[in-house]
């Protein structure tokens, strides 16, 4: 029997599609259908990009019991779980609301202490977003009020960013508190707790 060679550039598309999957680029695995659009940050450094290369590579296929899916545009910066989708996105900008000058800098901001990460507690039009704010690189997670609580996806995200990113100050391992000037996981939760779907409180060993 025979068979047809393939043209080479197929078999060099083939082999690239190998190599990054073999190389790590896992999300090239959901890009295919049900994708979400979620903007992909633009990455400062090569360091940059492969620490988010290795955090999307690193978080685990199911978050608060939703199914990974594609974002658009394809990007190992970005990933996304559920319907409606909760979205990480990795290498953003430091947010305004720590950025002395900004017109939203506030030095007291909310800030919880989730599974050995700091997460700095913002509300949107439609959830909350939380932003890994001790890591050498911040990771942005927004999840929409659907999900209750909300710091549950955070909490599956955690050990992925621990793992992958490491903090500020140049050490590998869980954040060592929450930042200076920022508010407890506790006295975050009791101010927005008064609205539904705020936040649930967890205490500084809190874990899955």
């Amino acid at each position: 029997m025979q068979y047809a060679r393939l043209p080479v550039p197929i078999q060099a598309a083939a082999a690239l599609g190998v190599t990054a999957l073999t190389g790590g680029a896992v999300w090239l695995l959901f890009n295919s259908g049900n994708a979400i659009a979620v903007a992909a940050p633009t990455p400062t450094s090569s360091s940059v990009q492969s620490e988010c290369a290795a955090l999307t590579k690193a978080v685990p296929r199911s978050v608060d019991n939703e199914t990974r899916r594609g974002t658009s545009p394809s990007s190992p910066l970005t990933a996304a779980w559920g319907d409606p989708a909760i979205t990480l996105r990795c290498g953003v900008p430091e947010p305004e609301i720590l950025r002395p000058g900004s017109k939203t800098y506030d030095p007291t901001a909310e800030e919880g202490y989730f599974n050995g990460v700091a997460w700095l507690i913002e509300k949107t039009g439609d959830g909350y977003r939380f932003t890994a704010a001790q890591r050498a690189v911040y990771v942005e997670v927004d999840v929409p009020n659907a999900y209750n609580p909300q710091t549950s996806a955070v909490i599956d995200l955690s050990p992925a960013v621990i793992k992958a990113i490491a903090r500020n100050d140049g050490a590998s391992g869980p954040d060592t508190s929450p930042a200076a000037g920022a508010t407890s996981s506790a006295s975050a939760s009791a101010s927005a707790g008064a609205g539904a779907g705020a936040p649930a409180s967890a205490s500084p060993s809190a874990s899955r």
